[in-house]
């Protein structure tokens, strides 16, 4: 069950409430339901392109599947043994686009693929492989492969398993270790061209419109006020609900277009420097293991999964599955070890039935649903993996520009998100905000957290402290967040709770104590700035306890009846 809303002072913001009742005055290009990677990547290339735009999600930003991924930025090495050379062109050609115009979110991660018991001919299938991955890689940034001998591989991985081991590969390929961050910064672009982002707001009704603009009824499930807004495009952005929402808006679409399955992450504490690729013995599925912050993320499952996504759990047999397939290389890997464990829903574009979950195929779909409305409609956005999210957008807005018969002229390519403005070198970058992070007093340990989260945008942090010194104190000694954090997520990030600031504006969520060290030291200053009265201060302790407990467990759930 997800968590309530806090009550107080945080339900009854007349500025917000004025803010929404303000927009709905206006009537729009585009309106988007769903405030993940895809819908604020919409919002931002459609906003770049002139359009007005309105962005709705009834939680918080990136606070679905976005925040539930493996947080690569991959080209898809094993896409090459089903044949889809296409989407792995498409991808690798991304994932360049990206280190450009994120160059502080998606970082450059060595990848090593070990080999056990391999025959002369899979061996060689291995070097292929590696070939035609640099091959659609070209004009890449990041360097090429390498095969490897045991002994290299050993002494770049100590902890793998050394008997049996012939060798293997390393490459390179991209990682986001924040992803959350991605959806973020889309949304502060977004913004900046004037598009209106409203978390915390439902659709409960709507009147799509026939050759004229649409009517949408939304709720602020904040103050429970209704409002009612106009636009010509709608587009249904939101992941794995695709289908849920289609049939909320639309009494004309039953059938489900999606086929949504489940992946398990297991966190364990820091064993690798390099991002290991293992494949399991019993299907023969492609998995990771990945260094991300100070631990070792292990992931992920492939499994049917019918449920709503939000009651997405991991259970026992997808804790076993891992811990067993990744023990047959990884020695001493046990469930004592594991600190937290996540899951979230793929929404994968529906194919015949009797595929296997992890041969479906991982190209997305744009759908139109009123091809015979020439001046708007419904559109939904299917099947996008974090890597496709910016191309998936251009072509969205594409399709709304000619609905709309605009000539417009996609940007997102070449224009930085907020935090890569100015960023033409990234260590470069380091260097040079280094030294005048350290003129405040932060450590080495904080510089490089706060440049990787912000990037050139670390400049309003310092505008902040300059302005009052105390904001350079940090949250807690167990993570080098600092004051100054909370107050910018608050008045430039959307934050309206503690939950959106420890789990999607900074990763204090993800550290050893989880954040339940500092909850609430963020809860008062939180409500210092929000004005929240001492109940509503209680009651996001105890509802950000319980988000941590219900999105982040400890302890395996029961088996799910959907497996």
């Amino acid at each position: 069950m997800t968590p309530e809303i806090p009550s107080g002072r945080l339900n009854s913001d007349p500025s917000r409430i004025a803010a929404i009742s303000n927009a709905a005055k206006l009537s729009y290009d585009v309106l988007i339901i769903g405030g993940g990677i895809v819908g604020t990547g919409i919002a931002r290339d459609a906003s770049m392109r002139g359009m007005s735009v309105v962005l709705f999600d009834e939680q918080d930003l990136s606070s679905g599947t976005s925040s539930k991924s493996s947080r690569l930025i991959h080209g898809g090495l094993r896409y090459l043994d089903s044949y889809d050379f296409g989407l792995v062109y498409k991808d690798l050609h991304e994932r360049e686009k990206l280190l450009h115009i994120a160059p502080h979110l998606v970082r450059p991660l060595k990848f090593i693929v070990p080999q056990y018991g391999q025959s002369s001919f899979q061996r060689f299938r291995l070097k292929i492989g590696m070939f035609l991955y640099d091959l659609f890689s070209n004009g890449k940034t990041l360097p090429s492969y390498e095969m490897l001998s045991s002994s290299q591989i050993i002494q770049m991985e100590p902890s793998l398993r050394r008997d049996g081991l012939q060798g293997g590969a390393l490459f390179y390929d991209c990682q986001a270790p924040f992803a959350e961050r991605l959806s973020i910064e889309n949304a502060l672009s977004a913004f900046e061209s004037r598009a209106k982002i409203f978390t915390y707001v439902s659709i409960v009704g709507s009147e799509l419109g026939a050759g004229r603009s649409s009517r949408v009824q939304v709720k602020d499930t904040l103050s429970n006020e209704r409002f009612t807004f106009q636009a010509r495009c709608i587009v249904n952005a939101t992941g794995p609900w695709a289908d849920l929402t289609l049939q909320s808006i639309s009494k004309k679409t039953t059938r489900n277009r999606l086929r949504t399955t489940k992946g398990v992450h297991l966190v364990i504490p820091r064993l690798n420097e390099n991002g290991i690729i293992l494949y399991s013995k019993s299907d023969k599925r492609l998995f990771f293991v990945i260094p991300w912050f100070n631990f070792t993320l292990i992931g992920t499952t492939d499994t049917d999964y019918s449920d709503n996504p939000a009651r997405v759990r991991p259970d026992s047999s997808d804790i076993e599955y891992l811990l067993r397939e990744t023990s047959r290389a990884i020695p001493n890997i046990s469930i004592d070890k594991i600190l937290f464990t996540y899951a979230g829903v793929r929404p994968l574009v529906r194919a015949a039935p009797s595929k296997k979950e992890s041969n479906i195929s991982r190209n997305y779909r744009i759908v139109d649903h009123s091809p015979r409305n020439k001046n708007g409609g419904l559109f939904s956005v299917l099947g996008v993996k974090i890597t496709s999210y910016r191309q998936a957008s251009e072509d969205a807005t594409n399709l709304i520009s000619r609905k709309l018969k605009r000539a417009t002229k996609c940007s997102t390519d070449s224009e930085p998100l907020p935090g890569g403005k100015g960023i033409a070198n990234y260590e470069e970058f380091l260097s040079i905000y280094s030294g005048k992070l350290k003129d405040y007093g932060l450590d080495e340990n904080q510089i490089t957290h706060l440049l990787g989260i912000y990037g050139s945008r670390v400049a309003e942090i310092i505008d902040l402290i300059d302005s009052e010194k105390n904001l350079m104190k940090r949250i807690c000694p167990n993570n080098p967040d600092v004051e100054a954090q909370i107050v910018l997520s608050v008045n430039s990030e959307f934050a309206l709770s503690v939950s959106d600031f420890m789990l999607r504006r900074a990763p204090i969520a993800f550290s050893s104590c989880r954040g339940l060290d500092c909850v609430e030291t963020v809860a008062h200053s939180m409500g210092r700035l929000l004005s929240w009265n001492k109940e509503s201060i209680r009651d996001q302790i105890e509802s950000y306890q319980a988000d941590i407990e219900e999105r982040l467990p400890l302890i395996p759930a029961t088996k799910s009846a959907n497996d």
